[in-house]
C-alpha cells in the first residue's frame, strides 16, 4: 500500500499541474497519518546490510566452481556491481555503444528516477575494476551483459542460500559500492557521480561506513 499511496500522490500533483483537478490542500499527505495508524502504510526501512569480505570471497568461489555449467559470468557481475554501484536491472541494460573508451564512461539508459521513468539517460565513470571487467566481456550482443536480470537475481539468491548467508540481497552490493567509495575518500559529489543519486538525502540511505575504515581515510 505504501508504494500505491506514493504513486497516487505523484498522480495528483501531475493532474493539478495540468489543470485536471483543483485541490485546496494535499489530501494524500493529510491521509498518511491515519493510514500509518491502521498500518496500511509505513515508512521505508533503511537497510544497513553489507557483505563481509569473507562472504564475498565465498560467493565468488562458489560461482567460480559453477562457471563450467553457467552461461552467466556471476563472478564478474558481482564484482562489477560493487565496482560500479549499478543496480541489477541496470547492469543488463548497459550497451557497448554507450561505452566511451577514451573517457572510460558508460551510459545508463532509463536510470531510476522518482519522476522520470523513461528517457533519464545518465553517464557514470567506470572506475577501477569496473573498466577491466567491461573490457574482458565477449561482444556477443548489443548489451555488455546480455543476460536476464531475473536469472542473475535467482542465481545470487540461490548461492546465498547454499552458503547460508542470511539476509543478503543483490541490491546490498549497491550499498557496499557506495560505502566503499566514501571509505576510499571520495566526496559526496564524486560518489553521487558514480551512484547517480539526485540528493544527499537519497545517497546517505545507501551509506553504511565501517568505523575502522576511517583510519584509512
Amino acid at each position: 500500500m505504501t508504494v500505491e499511496v506514493g504513486y497516487l500522490a505523484e498522480l495528483m500533483k501531475l493532474a493539478a499541474s495540468m489543470g485536471k483537478v483543483t485541490l485546496e490542500r494535499d489530501v494524500v499527505a493529510e491521509a498518511r497519518p491515519a493510514l500509518r495508524l491502521v498500518k496500511l502504510v509505513a515508512r521505508s526501512q533503511k537497510r544497513d546490510r553489507r557483505p563481509t569480505a569473507e562472504e564475498l570471497k565465498r560467493l565468488i568461489e562458489l560461482f567460480d566452481e559453477a562457471a563450467w555449467r553457467s552461461k552467466i559470468p556471476m563472478p564478474d557481475i558481482v564484482s562489477f556491481a560493487i565496482a560500479s554501484s549499478r543496480r541489477q536491472s541496470e547492469i543488463t541494460r548497459l550497451l557497448w555503444a554507450d561505452v566511451d573508451e577514451t573517457k572510460r564512461t558508460c551510459i545508463v539508459r532509463d536510470a531510476k528516477h522518482p519522476r522520470a521513468k523513461t528517457g533519464n539517460h545518465r553517464t557514470f565513470p567506470l572506475l577501477g575494476d569496473a573498466w577491466e571487467i567491461v573490457k574482458r566481456q565477449a561482444r556477443t550482443a548489443e548489451e555488455i551483459f546480455p543476460f536476464s536480470s531475473k536469472s542473475i537475481g535467482a542465481s545470487f539468491t540461490r548461492a546465498c542460500s547454499d552458503l547460508r548467508l542470511e539476509d543478503l540481497h543483490f541490491h546490498d552490493l549497491r550499498h557496499e559500492a557506495t560505502s566503499r567509495l566514501f571509505e576510499q575518500g571520495y566526496s559526496i559529489e564524486q560518489v553521487a557521480a558514480v551512484t547517480l543519486h539526485e540528493s544527499w538525502q537519497e545517497l546517505k540511505r545507501y551509506t553504511q561506513l565501517r568505523p575502522e575504515s576511517l583510519h584509512r581515510a
